[in-house]
């Protein structure tokens, strides 16, 4: 039986900012019956225009959320204005269960309402923020206890599930859930991908990757390895979409590695306009590598370019075990092994009727097995089995 009361979601990044933990939050509590569901975000310019496009209500703190860090006493007065906005909703909707978007500060505030109010919660985990924490002899002490407070808690991925126990979390209290994908977005995009090559002036095979610009996400290592897979195949392109820190550092490397002509950076990318980027390439590339404490969680890029049908090549490290079956929909390399990232890229490229399977392995996998649907129906059932 599947609870019916009213779910608050509490969550530090919402719109307008953008991001794949965003989507998850509004792909899932969309499909909630009506009034079942209310969000809890930080104060935002315009907040009318944005929340009311949703199907569930949206609140807004008075002020920021709380610094995620409670061991600065100036976050203090943040948490607590925060713990009474929370208590003033949970009454005002008869809030009977509380759902994290992650462990700090959403977490811990609902572990304090819990203390009060006796208000179970549930906390979504995605890998970076445990690591993170671990750098912190408080935050590593207080972690565990908010986790194991909850009433349950969704692991994005297996990997995330083990970092958990690895860090004194009950295994009983771990869920996997892994986020979805709108696979039909991604489907007969032919034609927008025709034009995608056109706009970017695009002749030959296509390499592409999503995401933000950023040390573990791989694209330097894709650029560094472009001058060798050139020399076999001259016409190939590299197309780079997404925004971040290390732009300009990316855009040199491509000149230095006379690469420059066949890079192309197309910027941020609107979600409408996504999956005829997808349809543009013939692999779908990221490999990523942990740095420092900062993995990837999961990589929910890689489900959407199996959506539209393109085989992929992902890094070992982190959660991408669980969306890419390695040989299967892609391959799975160090990412800090250029001769091996050169290898795979060329043994997909050269092999059409390889690439092909993958690609349809991928969009079967998709269909089949990470729809929202699944995803919401799974998480508004937690509660009923504890």
């Amino acid at each position: 039986m599947i609870p019916h009361g009213c779910t608050l979601v509490l969550a530090e990044f919402f719109l307008p900012m953008v991001g794949g933990s965003i989507n998850w939050l509004i792909n899932s509590y969309s499909r909630y019956p009506k009034d079942t569901a209310v969000l809890i975000a930080p104060r935002c310019d315009d907040p009318g225009s944005i929340d009311g496009e949703l199907s569930f209500q949206v609140t807004r703190l008075p002020g920021p959320m709380p610094s995620w860090d409670p061991v600065v006493p100036s976050s203090w007065p943040e948490y607590w204005s925060a713990l009474r906005h929370v208590m003033m909703v949970c009454d005002q909707h008869g809030v009977e269960q509380i759902h994290c978007a992650k462990v700090l500060p959403e977490g811990l505030l609902a572990m304090a309402l819990r203390l009060r109010r006796s208000i179970p919660y549930v906390i979504y985990a995605h890998g970076e923020e445990i690591q993170i924490c671990q750098t912190s002899r408080m935050l590593k002490w207080l972690l565990p206890k908010v986790y194991n407070g909850a009433a349950a808690i969704i692991a994005n991925s297996t990997n995330t599930k083990n970092i958990l126990e690895s860090v004194g979390v009950v295994p009983r209290k771990i869920h996997i859930i892994h986020p979805g994908v709108n696979a039909k977005e991604f489907t007969d995009q032919d034609f927008l991908g025709d034009e995608i090559r056109k706009r970017h002036k695009l002749v030959g095979p296509v390499l592409l990757t999503v995401g933000r610009l950023q040390r573990r996400k791989g694209q330097d290592m894709v650029i560094k390895v472009l001058p060798e897979v050139k020399k076999i195949i001259p016409s190939i392109n590299y197309l780079v979409v997404g925004s971040g820190d290390e732009a300009a550092y990316l855009q040199n490397l491509a000149y230095e590695c006379g690469v420059a002509d066949c890079v192309v950076f197309a910027g941020k990318v609107s979600d409408d306009e996504l999956p005829a980027y997808f349809s543009a390439c013939d692999v779908f590339v990221m490999p990523n590598r942990q740095i420092g404490e900062d993995i990837e969680g999961f990589g929910m890029v890689y489900l959407e370019a199996g959506a539209a049908g393109k085989p992929v090549i992902g890094g070992t490290s982190g959660g991408t075990g669980d969306a890419i079956m390695d040989g299967v929909t892609g391959l799975r390399v160090d990412g800090d092994n250029l001769e091996a990232l050169r290898h795979a890229i060329l043994t997909i490229l050269h092999d059409p009727a390889k690439a092909n399977r993958m690609g349809e392995e991928g969009r079967r996998r998709v269909m089949n097995e990470f729809s929202w649907d699944q995803v919401t129906l799974k998480t508004r059932s937690l509660l009923a089995f504890l």
